[in-house]
């Protein structure tokens, strides 16, 4: 029995793939199939969604070899082209039939019908192993937005002038809300805070010290280039960390007295602990909810940035979202 990978990605808009055909295949190794298939239309040029099916595999960890070394080729391809896809880092199930209504497809169909998974999936190439894919043209939307103009009318009077941190800080806040990754989108936002919380160097003592390892290291038998390397991060340690920054910051933090439902240090503490892990490829917690930690972070950075410039308070009722399904825009294909 041979095997193949399915890996899933998507695009926010479609014409990423300017095909008029539902797939084309891909030259990408002599002697394995592989094809790529829009997900949630009838021709690529149409579609948000896609995978890339990759087939003639001897054994499961070829198939899962091979789809891992597309993962990283795509996301490669990505960042050189600046194409504006979403390739998944980790394979999470999207959705699934029940157990009865599986096996009544086995009974009666000889189907396996299995899970819908967002990023890579391995299983027999026999023909008989299916997907079902549900697509929707669902519009997730604001219920009106009279909040926008109230927003503008509020903050048009208003004397804004910033310094170079804000401009930086404003600038990332405004790209983490175009992006579309849970992850990126936290980690930008946390990097608009690192704009605005200021590190303070270490006392007296410490820096002396820090001079000393600098001495002991210029006079060391290193070459040139590690020298300097050397003497260089040593400087670095000059200034506080920007985590110790964060925490002594939030001490001095009266208002809010709570961001989202915990008290500031913990909050703080639980924005540090998430970077840490995003940062050094550790999962985080199945509890964290990225978006809303993200969104937290946000309401607090813009409330930082009022407070430091001495902007007056603007307050705006942000409608509910409203779902809106045109006539059509719900399908069902078999992949």
């Amino acid at each position: 029995m041979s095997f193949k990978f399915r890996l899933t990605f998507d695009h926010a808009s479609p014409g990423v793939f300017r095909f008029d055909t539902p797939t084309i295949p891909l030259q990408l190794e002599e002697g394995l199939e592989f094809e790529l298939c829009a997900r949630d239309c009838d021709t690529l040029v149409g579609a948000r969604r896609f995978h890339i099916d990759g087939s003639g595999y001897e054994d499961e960890d070829a198939a899962h070899r091979a789809g891992e070394r597309l993962r990283v080729r795509l996301r490669l391809c990505n960042a050189m082209l600046g194409l504006g896809i979403r390739v998944p880092i980790d394979n999470t199930r999207s959705g699934a039939l029940s157990n009865d209504a599986k096996q009544s497809m086995r009974d009666e169909f000889g189907i396996v019908v299995m899970d819908c998974v967002s990023g890579l999936t391995i299983f027999p190439d026999d023909g008989k192993h299916r997907e079902i894919a549900l697509s929707t043209d669902m519009d997730a939307h604001s219920s009106g937005s009279g909040h926008i103009v109230d927003a503008l009318e509020q903050l048009w009077p208003i004397d804004v002038k910033f310094n170079e941190q804000t401009e930086v800080a404003v600038d990332i806040i405004n790209s983490s809300t175009i992006e579309p990754s849970p992850r990126a989108r936290f980690l930008l936002t946390y990097f608009a805070l690192e704009q605005l919380v200021k590190r303070k160097k270490r006392n007296k003592k410490a820096r002396q010290l820090l001079k000393d390892f600098q001495q002991a290291v210029s006079d060391s038998d290193l070459d040139e280039r590690e020298t300097a390397s050397l003497i260089g991060a040593l400087a670095q340690l000059n200034e506080q960390s920007f985590s110790s920054a964060l925490m002594n910051f939030a001490e001095k933090v009266r208002k809010p007295t709570q961001i989202g439902d915990l008290s500031v240090k913990k909050f703080f503490s639980k924005c540090i602990d998430t970077r840490h892990r995003l940062a050094h490829k550790v999962d985080i917690d199945s509890d964290i909810d990225l978006d809303r930690l993200s969104a937290d972070l946000r309401s607090f950075l813009v409330s930082l940035i009022w407070k430091i410039h001495g902007i007056s308070s603007v307050s705006v009722d942000v409608p509910a979202s409203a779902l809106s399904l045109p006539k059509g825009g719900f399908q069902i294909r078999w992949l």
